[in-house]
Order: structure tokens, then C-alpha cells, then sequence
């Protein structure tokens, strides 16, 4: 598998350093957001910034979210091929659920019903969405508990200057299909408004895999329905009051399990997000002050008199509460010296219960809704930047929780650029994931659960084209973590509750390229190895369950008139351990896709598109016993009126 990698990596390598002096439309000095909480050039920082732009985003019309960032660099969504309905598991880095950050226009989203407080991708529809940045390594000292491997922040559209701009899309395709969004916004004086709906309708396919193919496994539909609105107001000059509103509701059928169909096996999912934000800012000062809830809700129901199941009924609700206050700033303490200041208090509250009918009767079980914990963070962090070359953030923050007391992180973050066309970059940060509700209320819960607690170590070095419209960017890393929260059933009592335990290590190296070629044409690829293993009571286990080794994704963007883009694309995952309780073998195969997408600009205002996938008809399981997308496709229009 290495020597695989390697050689991979050295074609590329190969290939596209002779495409340096190329020129292309568009840069990658793009500004982002998600480093340092405030707009910054990503020549500027040594942290690892990848941002999905609205023009990619365009050109993946018929994907979701997680298939989108499914082909990012050290990312594997475990589900995005599933059928619609299926909850994504995003592991970064080969780290386990719950370690990767989830934010929505900076704020962090989060789902506190789930076992580890993990976030739906799901609940994003791509016609919300202006662009995504992803930002890899430790970064908890700025974004708080779960950004032990990274954050993603999806960044939703924002308002235009003219006073009324409607847009519209609609797709159809594989599986019965059908996908719109319709929007207005604009703006008018000091008030500025953006409205959005979203709807996705699809006959789908079975959940769980046929084995014989001859059994008769019904389809499982997917509903959804999104809503956004964001308004803004400028009550003066300097300070500006905004608000956002979410609403995103689906539902839909599954099955009972891998290789096993369910033909009454149905859920529904609402996620509420209204957040409010008061902005005063000057040349040298910019201060937010925030307040966000958000609201789950998941009900699972199966009658399973179809299949005569030990279960004739069950039922089990899920709701999820948080609570969000910040306010954080940063401020120029001199002309390449700003310091990034905030406090947060986030508070989460669960409340969760299960009943099932058999011959037997009724059986219950509720957490109830004292399951309740409250977070309270400090946190600063100093960024130098353009100082002779240098550019360096350094930070820490300091957490304090109801159950467990506190515990700190620190960020050490230089960067160099040796010449224009050279930066090299070291990350030394540590990071933290708190215990979640379940982990600590629920029947196996331990209120003396600590934090799982980590430190990563970053190096890398980026080279620039000429006109920096071409780069490769090359890093390594290593992440150890301590005290990590395992489920434990005692050999003797049997007796089970989550306890601190293990300890994991893992490292991994990741090549990321993104090469003009000429004027009309871009190449871009990635490609990852991730390794580690666990140890367990001394033991070392390998254990990166469902990750594969390797990535590599490449993107070939052609555009050989104004009008017509094509995009043919590939993606190679390699083999990955099975999990723990997964049918199949030890060690599920490697597979791979092959995509092509055309685009064509009918005007200025309409753009028509055909998004083909799994073009070869793959056969392949992220899951073995749950079905993945064969050959699909969808195809659509947009407009902008």
C-alpha cells in the first residue's frame, strides 16, 4: 500500500511541476475566515486552509455537501454515497467520529442527542451555500471541544448590492431525483436580506443490499424541505445587528440492517438554528457579540409486523438542545501585530426516549432532561504576520466545565517564506473533546469522565507558481491523544460504561496540488496516507475502523470555450478495517469512481449542466450490507434572473 502511495505521489509531483509557469483565471490567494476569526489572505498564515469557492461549488450542482467535501485532501465521509438519509460520518486524518468541528457560518453545529455530538451534513442543502473552508490540524484553541483533527465551515450565501436578485435551480435524475432551490435577496439602503428554500425528492434505492437480488428489498424515499434567512441592518457607521434563521426537515425510509430490508422502518429529522450578531468594528477594531440556538429533533419508528422481528414496535425520540454566547473580537495592536480575543459560554441539554412491543410487552428507557452540561471558554491568540518573511500565531484557551472541572489548549504556529514561491509552515497545537451527554448521563454514563485530549505536530512547505495561480502545498502530521473514552463491559460483572482508558496515535502525509494549464484548464489533486493504532491495557491494536489508508482524488477543469466546461474527475479509496460490528471480511477492498460533468453557459443569467457518476458502475460498500450509488446522474439548470 505504501509503495502504491509513493508512486502516485511521484507521478504527480512529476507531472505538475513542469505546469508551474502556467496561467489561469482564477488565484489561490483567496481570502478566507476560519484560521484566525477574521478575514485573512492564506499566503498569510502557516495553517492548512482549503477553500471549495463558489465557481467549484457550481460546477458539483448535483452532489451533496458531503460528496463535495468527500474530495478534499485527508477527509473520507463514510455514507456520502449511501442512500439520501443516511448520516454522514466524516473522519479527518483518521480520526474517530466526533473529532472533526462542524461549523455554519463560523458557528459551531452540533447535535448534543447524539453519542458523540456529531453534526447531520445532511442538514445542508448545496443551494445555501456561498463556500466551505476547511482548515486541518489541532484548532481547538480558537474554535473549542471537537477540533481535534480540524474544522469545516460551510459559509452560507450572502446578499448582492443590487436591491433584488431572485435565483433559482432544478435538477432531476437516477432514483426519481428531484432537487430545486429558489432564492431572493438584495439589498436596499441600510437594510440587506437573503431568503432561501431548498426541497430534495427521491425514490431512492434500498438502504440495505439485496445478497441474492432476489428477495424483493423495497425503496427507501428521502423528503427534505431547508428554509434560510439572514437579515442585516446598519444602525450606524461602525455597528451592524444581522440575524439568521435554519430550518432544515427530512424524512424518509430504512432498513433494519445490513443485508436485511425493513419495509416499516421510517424517520424524521428537524434541525432549528436562529442565531442573532451585533458587529461594531473601526479600521484597527472589529468586536461580535452572538447569540445562537439550535434545536434537534430525531424520531426513529419501525413496525415491523412485515418481517416478524422480536420487536412488533419501537419507537425512540431524540431531541437536542443548545445554547450559544460569544463574544470575541480582534483588534490591531500594531501594523503586523493583531491580537484575537473571546469568551464563550455554550450550553447543551439532552432528552431521549426509547419504547418497543413484543410478546413480552413494553420495555422503556429515558434520559431524561437533566442531562444538561455547560462549557465556559477564554481564549487569545497573538498573529504576526509579514515580519520579514514570518508569520507566526500563537494562542491558548482555557475551558472550564460543570461535570468535570478544566482543562487548556495552546497553539504554536510559525510560518516562513524562504522566497516568493516558497513558504514553509510548523503547527504544534493541542486540542480537546469533551465527554457527550450520552457518554455521561445515560445508563453506561460516568460523570468522572474526563476530556479526551490531544497534541498535534504539523511540518509542511508550499511552493507557488509565478503568478501564484499554480501551487503544491506537501505536509506531514502526527497526533497522539490521551484519556480516550471507550465503551467498557467488565469480563466478570459484565457490567458497562464508558470509561478513560486508551490512547491513540496517528500520522499520516498528504500532497495537495492545484496546477493552470494554459489559459483554459486547470489540474487538481490530492492525495493522503493516513496510519495509527490504538493502545489498549498496553496492547497496540490497529483500529483507524472504516478509514482507508489511502486517497487520491483528481480533478481535470476544462473549459475550451466561453461557454462549455467539462469535468472529468476520479476518485481512488483504498482498503480500509471493517468495523467492529460490520459484516464482511477483516479488510474491505480498495474501489474506485470516475465522474464526468458538462456545463454550459446559455447566457449570462442560465447554466445548463449533466453531472455523471460511478460512470464505470461500480460496485463497491462504504458499509458492507448497505447499498452505494451504481452509475447515476443528474441533470439541471440555474438561473439568476
Amino acid at each position: 500500500m505504501k509503495k502504491t502511495f509513493l508512486v502516485m505521489t511521484a507521478l504527480i509531483i512529476g507531472s505538475q511541476l513542469h505546469a508551474q509557469d502556467s496561467t489561469s483565471t482564477t488565484t489561490l490567494d483567496e481570502v478566507f475566515v476560519t484560521a484566525t476569526k477574521f478575514q485573512q489572505k492564506q499566503s498569510s498564515t502557516g495553517k492548512m486552509v482549503t477553500v471549495i469557492n463558489q465557481e467549484t461549488l457550481q460546477r458539483n450542482a448535483g452532489k451533496t455537501i458531503s460528496e463535495i467535501i468527500n474530495y478534499q485532501a485527508g477527509i473520507f465521509i463514510n455514507g456520502a454515497s449511501n442512500n439520501l438519509g443516511t448520516n454522514p460520518d466524516v473522519y479527518m486524518r483518521g480520526a474517530g467520529l466526533g473529532n472533526t468541528l462542524i461549523l455554519i457560518d463560523g458557528i459551531p453545529v452540533c447535535d448534543p442527542s447524539q453519542i458523540n455530538n456529531t453534526f447531520d451534513l445532511s442538514m445542508i442543502s448545496l443551494g445555501q451555500v456561498e463556500r466551505i473552508e476547511i482548515l486541518k490540524g489541532a484548532q481547538s484553541t480558537l474554535w473549542g471541544s471537537g477540533a481535534v483533527a480540524g474544522v469545516i465551515n460551510i459559509i452560507t450565501k450572502k446578499t448582492t448590492k443590487n436591491s433584488f436578485t431572485p435565483t433559482a435551480q432544478l435538477s432531476y435524475g437516477s432514483y426519481q431525483t428531484l432537487r430545486g432551490t429558489i432564492g431572493i435577496n438584495g439589498t436596499a439602503k441600510k437594510f440587506s436580506y437573503q431568503l432561501g428554500y431548498d426541497f430534495i425528492n427521491s425514490q431512492g434505492f434500498s438502504t440495505a443490499t439485496d445478497s441474492t437480488g432476489k428477495k424483493g428489498f423495497d425503496k427507501d424515499n428521502f423528503i427534505q424541505n431547508n428554509w434560510q434567512a439572514k437579515f442585516a441592518y446598519q444602525l450606524s457607521d461602525r455597528l451592524t445587528i444581522s440575524s439568521m434563521h435554519r430550518s432544515s426537515i427530512y424524512k424518509g425510509g430504512t432498513d433494519a440492517g445490513a443485508f436485511a430490508d425493513d419495509k416499516d422502518n421510517v424517520f424524521y429529522n428537524n434541525n432549528l438554528t436562529n442565531n442573532i450578531d451585533l458587529t461594531y468594528h473601526t479600521n484597527q477594531i472589529q468586536i461580535h457579540l452572538q447569540q445562537t440556538f439550535l434545536k434537534a429533533e430525531r424520531v426513529y419508528t419501525d413496525d415491523s409486523t412485515n418481517i416478524g422481528g422480536f420487536a412488533k414496535y419501537s419507537k425512540a425520540t431524540y431531541h437536542g438542545n443548545t445554547a450559544i454566547t460569544e463574544l470575541y473580537g480582534n483588534i490591531v495592536l500594531a501594523k503586523k501585530l493583531t491580537l484575537v480575543s473571546g469568551l464563550q459560554s455554550l450550553t447543551q441539554q439532552t432528552d431521549q426516549q426509547y419504547l418497543s412491543i413484543s410478546a413480552y410487552g413494553p420495555y422503556k428507557t429515558a434520559l431524561g432532561d437533566s442531562a444538561k452540561a455547560t462549557n465556559l471558554s477564554v481564549y487569545n491568540s497573538l498573529l504576526l504576520t509579514g515580519a520579514g518573511g514570518f508569520d507566526v500565531e500563537a494562542g491558548f484557551r482555557y475551558n472550564h466545565h460543570t461535570i468535570y472541572g478544566n482543562n487548556t489548549t495552546f497553539t504554536f504556529n510559525p510560518s516562513y517564506h524562504l522566497t516568493d514561491a516558497v513558504k514553509v509552515f510548523v503547527n504544534i497545537s493541542t486540542a480537546f473533546k469533551i465527554p457527550s451527554l450520552y457518554q455521561l448521563y445515560s445508563e453506561y454514563g460516568n460523570k468522572l469522565l474526563k476530556p479526551e485530549q490531544s497534541i498535534n505536530y504539523e511540518l509542511g512547505i508550499q511552493l507557488f507558481s509565478k503568478n501564484k495561480q499554480s501551487n503544491i502545498r506537501f505536509a506531514g502530521f502526527k497526533r497522539d491523544i490521551k484519556d480516550l473514552i471507550i465503551f467498557y463491559t467488565d469480563p466478570i460483572s459484565y457490567d458497562s460504561k464508558y470509561i478513560n482508558r486508551d490512547t491513540q496515535h496517528d500520522y499520516g502525509v498528504e500532497l495537495e496540488s492545484n496546477v493552470a494549464i494554459g489559459k483554459n484548464a486547470s489540474w487538481v489533486n490530492n492525495i493522503t496516507y493516513v496510519d495509527g493504532e490504538g493502545e489498549t491495557n498496553a496492547v497496540k491494536v490497529k483500529n483507524l475502523y472504516r478509514r482507508p489508508n489511502v486517497t487520491w482524488s483528481s480533478i481535470l477543469n476544462l473549459q475550451p470555450t466561453k461557454s462549455l466546461t467539462l469535468m472529468p474527475s476520479f476518485r481512488y479509496v483504498g482498503t480500509r478495517v471493517k468495523g467492529t460490528y460490520d459484516a464482511g471480511p477483516e479488510k474491505m477492498p480498495a474501489y474506485y469512481t470516475l465522474d464526468f460533468y458538462v456545463g454550459y453557459a446559455a447566457s449570462k443569467k442560465a447554466k445548463l449542466f449533466i453531472d455523471l457518476r460511478n460512470i464505470t458502475n461500480q460496485e463497491y460498500f462504504e458499509i458492507v450490507g448497505y447499498n452505494s450509488k451504481r452509475f447515476n446522474l443528474m441533470l439541471g439548470c440555474n438561473w439568476t434572473l
